[in-house]
């Protein structure tokens, strides 16, 4: 009884582990998007399409197509500054439940846009 408790309680530890890992991963490739979509001479769609880049080396291919990340440029509400936006939304797979069993990650970085 108590092996079956500390199995389930091993299972909830990785799984928190997994989640935490893999947000850290994708909040750090939005923020790197959005710092590249935020240059001067580049579009910020391309920020997007840079995050999954670096998702798909950080967690692989497979985790990067179930994140896709969109680039776009924004502007403040509060102060009005032009500011280039990467957001990534998905779902990856349980640990504990590997069937049917999924998890959201919605994370998205910001960067002011650079005047030309």
């Amino acid at each position: 009884m108590i092996s079956v408790l500390l199995v389930f309680l091993l299972f909830a530890v990785l799984q928190v582990a997994a989640v935490l890992y893999v947000r850290s991963v994708v909040a750090s490739a939005a923020a790197d998007g959005a710092r590249y979509g935020a240059n001067a001479d580049v579009d910020p769609a391309a920020g997007g399409a840079r995050a999954s880049t670096l998702i798909g080396r950080g967690l692989g291919t497979g985790v990067a197509r179930r994140l896709p990340c969109e680039g776009d440029q924004v502007i403040d509400e509060a102060s009005g500054l032009v500011t280039a936006e990467v957001r990534c939304q998905g779902r990856i797979r349980s640990v504990f439940v590997p069937i049917g069993a999924l998890v959201d990650i919605k994370v998205s970085g910001q960067s002011l846009k650079d005047a030309p």
